[in-house]
């Protein structure tokens, strides 16, 4: 049994020799930096720090969000993309697979540390807000764990390998009312009460919302300047239809209504005549049967509404031409079986009591009747 173990581990050095090493390797900066609210990379740029968010209850594993934190079953998991740049060549890679060890920091359990295991990563398809464009990155999928990778191997064909060993030091957000001592995780959202040594919303944060445990950032009050990764935002019919997905999260300023149509939702003020509002209809809607309705909701249903008539004109017309030709078809098959049963005798005979007219008169009608 030593003798097989040995031997598997001298053909995995050997086929490991064989590939090319690289050094120098990074964590690529320019894209963890372009999500700093998530992402913070050390000096070395080997040791990266990953803050992710909860979701709201809409986001799902269906399309993922750079930095937000998904739930399945009884597990929270984080999908997190891996990319490097080496010295050697100009190229962003995105690792096959690694050798990762995983240290559970989980506060309900004690510190688990599992053996070196090599596993392949996988691809996420990560989707911007109002983008309907899937950004295909390669990465894994953690719990608030610490992770080191090492032996990655960038690629198949040519057998590319890294020397540094990175670490990954994954921190889920605290949230309302978890212990903290001199501050929270996301500071622009969360401060450490000294009273209760607990986390809450900002106080000079009016604006901030509390969702369940949570506190969330909306484009009312800051224009998702705090959070943009996670953030309520105006419910906008081009957005819905641009994603294809319902924002069943979305809000609208006060004294407007949230309105539901056709799968999508919308806000709509209460009130307004003659096309001067009692409340003022802001930028992107109009007055139409006293409500401010969105442009783009006043454009759709105009659209509907002149292809329904289209239609109805069609079928109409379409009626119409059928109608006119079966006239046209009977008027021609009266005049075929006139001149068919009527002797010419008949027609040339002028003593007879019945005019001509009224014998194919009578012929007619006993043709459609007899057959």
């Amino acid at each position: 049994m030593k003798f097989l173990v040995y031997l598997f581990i001298s053909l995995y050095f050997i086929q490991f020799n064989h590939g090319e090493l690289f050094y120098n390797c990074r964590f690529l900066q320019t894209f963890y930096q372009r999500h700093s609210n998530i992402f913070q990379l050390d000096n070395t740029q080997t040791s990266l720090i990953v803050q992710p968010l909860y979701g709201l209850s809409n986001q799902s594993f269906s399309s993922l969000s750079i930095g937000i934190i998904y739930r399945l079953a009884d597990t929270y998991l984080v999908p997190v993309p891996l990319l490097f740049q080496c010295s050697q060549s100009k190229r962003i890679y995105a690792p096959i697979d690694c050798e990762f060890t995983i240290v559970d920091i989980r506060s309900n359990i004690s510190i688990r540390t599992s053996e070196s295991t090599r596993i392949k990563t996988v691809s996420l398809n990560y989707q911007e807000y109002n983008s309907s464009i899937f950004i295909p990155i390669r990465g894994a999928y953690f719990k608030q764990s610490i992770i080191s990778l090492k032996n990655c191997r960038l690629d198949i064909k040519e057998n590319l390998f890294i020397s540094e060993i990175f670490h990954i030091h994954i921190e889920f957000e605290q949230i309302i009312n978890s212990s903290c001592q001199n501050k929270c995780r996301h500071s622009k959202l969360y401060e450490c009460s000294s009273l209760t040594n607990t986390c809450q919303c900002r106080s000079y944060q009016n604006n901030l919302e509390i969702y369940e445990n949570i506190c969330i950032d909306t484009e009312l009050s800051s224009n998702c300047s705090l959070t943009p990764e996670r953030c309520r935002r105006i419910c906008r019919i081009s957005d819905q239809i641009y994603t294809g997905k319902i924002d069943y999260n979305c809000q609208c300023p006060l004294g407007i209504q949230r309105r539901f149509l056709n799968n999508m939702f919308y806000c709509e003020l209460s009130e307004c005549i003659n096309e001067k509002s009692i409340e003022t209809c802001p930028n992107g809607y109009i007055c139409q049967q006293k409500r401010c309705i969105q442009t783009s909701i006043f454009i759709r249903l105009n659209q509907s509404f002149l292809s329904l008539s289209f239609i109805f004109i069609s079928l109409l017309i379409g009626a119409l031409l059928i109608i006119i030709i079966l006239i046209i078809g009977l008027i021609k098959m009266r005049s075929i079986k006139c001149i068919k049963f009527v002797h010419p005798y008949i027609l040339s005979n002028n003593t007879s009591s019945s005019s001509p007219n009224k014998i194919c008169e009578q012929y007619t009608k006993i043709d459609f009747f007899e057959r």
